[in-house]
């Protein structure tokens, strides 16, 4: 899995995210996403075009992001999920749960 981190704009950070999100990959996505959530940012994306596959520790993951998103007051946003992702949410009856848009210009 590769990450990178870009800052947006002012308080807006954007995760991008590529290959697989697993169990051995997603400490690596805490780790980069985690300390966005500070005081001052305004929102966080992920941008997921480049996930080709993401389990259960990934969507958690994901969740804990939203959490402290929630927590902080911060806008958090999943863009670019490809549908063979984006099932993996709808089994997990998590669509509606994330603001989810198709590209990061959305």
């Amino acid at each position: 899995m590769k990450l990178c981190v870009q800052e947006r704009g002012p308080q807006v950070y954007m995760v991008v995210v590529e290959g697989e999100v697993d169990m051995s990959t997603s400490p690596q996505l805490r780790d980069h996403l985690t300390p966005l959530f500070k005081e001052g940012t305004s929102r966080v994306i992920v941008e997921l075009s480049g996930v080709s596959y993401i389990d259960s520790s990934g969507i958690a993951t994901l969740i804990e992001g939203l959490q402290l998103s929630r927590k902080h007051n911060i806008r958090f946003t999943l863009a670019g999920v490809r549908p063979s992702v984006e099932a993996v949410f709808e089994l997990a009856y998590l669509t509606g749960v994330f603001e989810m848009v198709p590209a990061v210009e959305d």
